[in-house]
């Protein structure tokens, strides 16, 4: 309903958030009716933030990209972001360029409503910072476009937080973003780093998360598995969030689908825990575990297919990603399992096979071409020509000849198709990215970064927009 009212179609990039009795942070899951979440005295105050931060070239509304600067900026003034002092003013200036306009129009007390933290001495270096600011344009927009950008390269953008202890009661933060878990000082300081392709299992019962790893052991190449990592959290429900929280977006950055075992993960609460035991079918009760109904790609695809409807395939020649999905859930094995002890505990395994797709497909297709071209040397050098004639040798010669013709240029247009998507800047890197409004593709993530004109006509960038290949 929110999204509805505010002409969201890139929904899947958001949640709403709440703040619980006990003073947690916690994200509404979206699944299951109000009354089992919030509790207290009304009226309760939620907040629409970004739940899944993904890179800003990606986003395709300017409401989304306006939601995606009001989210990072709070996160920005709460100094959730290590960034040094210089860093710091400049990207306060251009908050000021985005919701004030340029320098030489406001005055120095209007900074104040904005920026109500600040002391006088750092205003005055914020406005400074602001006369000196020189962008491409003096558009707002255009300077919200810049913060954004900026603030994704910082190595907190998309953490999200949780205060923990370890066994030997050392304070700690675990972190989990799009690609794996951190875990830091108090003071944001990066201690390891644990990617999704090295993670065996998570779990928690009660407040305590573990997790399981695979970690390379120094000069030998084996791996071995480290189960050593426990931590404690401040209550079950934190534990529980962090749960969740890694879950999510373990979907949503790594997996090609929701898998059926985390979208239909559920448990029963209040007098349907008790009905459950003898009618399993009941809904009452029902609570969902997990919040998240597309991947990534999916949610992508999703919004593009609703804001370009004429671009899309006719009905019937491609099915719908939920479509997809659907017809994967039944045909094929998930990639990791969910197990549940109790509503107090829950365990996730995940398997280190590859999550895209593509690159197997594209192994398999490099092997089967392999396979071909040893049959075909095979072939031409195991053929008995004892007693044959020199009109069926004639036809073995040119059979070869025509087969290896047609590899050669299967091989040249391959080579011709790969050259034909490299960035026409760094000739490196395949082509993501259009620019906006002028919709020339050229260029990959890096390069775009640093045109503020179109290579080809000479426009002037707005705004970046990621795309993907089918």
């Amino acid at each position: 309903m929110v999204c509805d009212d505010l002409g969201l179609v890139e929904r899947d990039y958001f949640g709403l958030r709440y703040r619980s009795k006990n003073g947690e942070l916690l994200w509404l899951n979206l699944r299951n009716t109000l009354g089992h979440q919030l509790h207290g005295k009304s009226p309760h105050r939620l907040s629409i933030q970004v739940k899944f931060f993904v890179s800003p070239a990606e986003l395709q509304q300017s409401i989304t990209r306006n939601l995606f600067y009001l989210t990072i900026k709070n996160r920005f003034l709460l100094s959730q972001y290590m960034v040094s002092d210089e860093e710091k003013h400049h990207l306060l200036s251009l908050i000021c360029q985005a919701e004030l306009g340029p320098a030489e129009h406001v005055l120095f007390n209007q900074y104040h409503p904005i920026l109500p933290e600040l002391e006088e001495d750092e205003l005055k270096t914020v406005q400074t910072a602001h006369r000196n600011l020189t962008l491409a344009h003096n558009n707002p927009v255009f300077a919200q476009v810049q913060f954004v950008a900026q603030v994704a390269e910082l190595p907190g953008y998309g953490v999200e937080y949780f205060a923990a202890e370890t066994i030997d009661k050392t304070s700690v933060v675990i972190g989990v973003c799009s690609t794996g878990l951190q875990i830091l000082t108090q003071e944001r300081v990066l201690i390891h780093s644990i990617n999704y392709e090295d993670i065996s299992k998570v779990s928690y019962h009660q407040n305590r998360f573990s997790v399981h790893y695979y970690k390379s052991t120094a000069g030998t190449g084996q791996e071995e598995l480290i189960t050593a990592l426990k931590f404690r959290l401040n209550a079950r429900k934190v534990a529980q969030a962090l749960f969740r929280a890694f879950t999510e977006c373990h979907t949503f950055f790594r997996c090609e689908n929701v898998e059926r075992i985390v979208r239909q993960q559920h448990s029963h609460i209040g007098f349907g825990a008790f009905i459950v035991l003898f009618r399993p079918d009941t809904d009452k009760g029902k609570t969902y575990r997990f919040d998240v109904s597309r991947t990534r790609r999916q949610a992508y695809d999703c919004a593009w297919r609703r804001l370009h409807p004429t671009s899309c395939p006719p009905h019937g020649e491609n099915r719908t990603s939920m479509e997809i999905e659907l017809a994967r859930d039944l045909a094929e094995p998930t990639d990791f399992s969910l197990l549940i002890h109790s509503t107090y505990s829950q365990e996730l395994q995940l398997s280190r096979e590859s999550y895209h797709t593509g690159d197997i497909r594209l192994q398999r297709m490099k092997a089967q071409i392999t396979e071909d071209e040893m049959s075909d040397e095979d072939s031409v050098t195991n053929v008995d020509i004892t007693g044959a004639t020199p009109s069926d040798r004639q036809r073995q010669d040119s059979k070869c000849s025509l087969d290896k013709e047609f590899v050669t240029s299967m091989q040249e247009q391959l080579s011709n198709l790969r050259e034909s998507r490299l960035c026409q800047v760094c000739l490196e890197t395949e082509m993501a990215t259009v620019f906006c409004p002028c919709g020339h593709m050229i260029c990959c993530e890096t390069c775009s970064k640093e045109c503020f004109r179109c290579p080809i006509c000479r426009a002037e960038v707005t705004y970046v927009q990621r795309v993907f290949f089918g």
